[in-house]
């Protein structure tokens, strides 16, 4: 089954005890990396070079300039990075990393114990998911230089899973980034100075940035580029011209067509399709508000969830690029329960529970009417419009009106989100990785605030919370997938939201270069040419 699969890769590095690791190396390839040579990334506009930014591009950048703890190789397993090896105690409260001693930050100063605790401490203070992941640490010790003991009041799964990316816990250097006030407005933010397989090079405001080769990188050979330019353009047609003309050699698929698109662009000799295939993911769902009548009530929302095709929606409309939800878990996490199907297409089903409901149709054929906010075209249709406009079609079969309501971009919908100012909501949250982290967060009580990307739809059951901490606190992984096994149980009954498709990270990338795909599909310092490029 995929979930024990899964699982068990993580086994050798998640288990109580010591973990013994070795300093990283990169992955044998059938090809011989050639070293040198550049890649342009077909970016959007990137904001900011802060690494807490929450921004998806300044991540792939910065993702670069600094360094993690641990990292995901290409066999999805939790390897040594900055940390070359660690140990965790027996009660799950005590994590030792050894640091690499050959580490140091871009302008020459050694990376310390003193760094990565000083990290941990930027990161749960500042980093929005900053809590959920490192939450109970409580303390520090400091045996040497390279060496950091770090306490928790309690056992908490998620710790190591988090810091296998920068994205979420970049190693910072202490004598820069300590000396100021308030973390996220630093002048430092401008040059940022990691540890990281790339610096920062040649840049132009909104238009590109160039990182170029750490020749004193920690991990031998690493990176394989010379450099990499991320290109900003706004313009469809320029992007869709430069791909075809390999302007670029990297683009994500999302920022440039549609789904019914990927197969034209797949027919360009020079193109290949590098599907992501690593343990994170997300998930469109249509969001409920759980205060409001009629989705208060259990029966309603559980007739909206049959009423809704999901595999229309990703095999016909998305030409099978996405998948069909069966969980509030994306396919690809690790506690993924794989013999949940999720709800059946019964549009008879529905309509008996919204009868029950009490909610008898009206002399014009409807029952109610519920508005539905989205991001507006032409922020990606695929994920936003197109799903908002079926569920309309959907449920006026079933006597419910929907009034859609597009807003013009990312931040018009998170104002109406965060204001709670909605009946159903097109919402794209991920897993982040670990259920702690990026799963709990949409459903506990605690976690219900006027902010997107938390419990904005209201739902608050002490059961569930329940589960969820005590999943949190759990280091055994088996235990902790019999756990979330429940609890995604629970959530399919309750139906707080309708998990309606799994987005893919889908990348087009010149056939003559390897991408890694695998872990968080950042690791691009082993990213290389298979051929000299001309």
């Amino acid at each position: 089954m995929l979930i024990m699969r899964k699982i068990t890769k993580l086994m050798s590095t998640l288990f109580l005890g010591i973990t013994v690791a070795v300093a990283f190396t990169p992955v044998a390839h059938a090809e011989t990396p050639v070293n040198g040579g550049s890649v342009v990334y077909l970016s959007s506009k990137i904001p900011s070079l802060n690494p807490l930014h929450s921004a998806y591009e300044v991540g792939l950048v910065t993702s670069q300039i600094f360094a993690s703890p641990v990292r995901m190789d290409e066999n999805n397993e939790i390897a040594p990075y900055l940390a070359e090896s660690w140990e965790i105690s027996s009660d799950g409260k005590t994590y030792t990393f050894h640091l690499a001693k050959n580490a140091t930050f871009h302008d020459g100063t050694p990376v310390t114990s003193a760094d990565l605790a000083f990290s941990f401490d930027i990161v749960l203070k500042y980093h929005r998911f900053g809590k959920q992941m490192f939450g109970p640490i409580e303390g520090y010790e400091f045996p040497d230089a390279n060496t950091l003991v770090v306490k928790l009041s309690k056992a908490h799964g998620p710790l190591l899973l988090a810091a296998t990316t920068p994205r979420q816990l970049p190693v910072m250097p202490k004598h820069i980034y300590g000396d100021a006030e308030e973390f996220m407005k630093q002048d430092a933010h401008k040059d940022p100075v990691g540890s990281g397989p790339f610096v920062i090079g040649d840049r132009k405001t909104d238009e590109y940035i160039t990182i170029v080769k750490n020749e004193n990188h920690f991990v031998e050979g690493l990176p394989y580029l010379d450099s990499i330019i991320y290109q900003n353009v706004a313009d469809k047609t320029a992007k869709r011209i430069g791909l075809r003309k390999n302007q670029f050699q990297l683009a994500r698929t999302d920022s440039v067509m549609r789904f019914s698109d990927i197969k034209e662009f797949s027919k360009i000799e020079h193109l290949a399709l590098a599907p992501y295939e690593g343990i994170a993911g997300g998930a469109i769902v249509l969001e409920f508000n759980n205060r409001k009548e009629p989705l208060n009530n259990k029966l309603v929302r559980q007739a909206i969830a049959y009423a809704v095709n999901r595999s229309t929606l990703s095999n016909v409309l998305h030409g099978g690029y996405t998948i069909p939800s069966r969980s509030p878990f994306p396919a690809t996490n690790v506690f993924f329960n794989d013999k949940l199907q999720g709800y059946a297409f019964d549009v008879d089903k529905a309509n008996s529970l919204l009868d029950e409901a009490g909610y008898a149709r009206k002399s014009d054929g409807m029952r109610f009417e519920l508005n539905l906010i989205f991001i507006a075209q032409p922020f990606m249709p695929d994920f936003n419009t197109m799903p908002a406009e079926y569920v309309a079609a959907s449920l006026k079969k079933i006597g419910i009106k929907v009034k859609l309501e597009p807003l013009q971009g990312f931040a018009g919908w998170a104002e109406r989100s965060a204001a709670w100012d909605f009946d159903m909501s097109i919402n794209w949250p991920g897993d982040k990785t670990d259920p702690a982290i990026g799963i709990s967060r949409l459903y506990v009580c605690e976690n219900i605030k006027k902010q997107a990307y938390t419990n904005t739809s209201g739902y608050c059951d002490a059961q569930v919370d329940e589960i969820f901490a005590m999943a949190a606190e759990e280091s055994d992984i088996q235990k902790r997938t019999s756990l979330y096994a429940e609890v995604q149980d629970i959530l399919l009954e309750e139906m707080p939201m309708l998990w309606m498709f799994d987005t893919p990270s889908l990348f087009f990338r010149h056939k003559d270069l390897f991408f890694p795909a695998y872990g968080t599909a950042e690791n691009w310092d082993v990213m290389y040419w298979k051929t000299e490029q001309k």
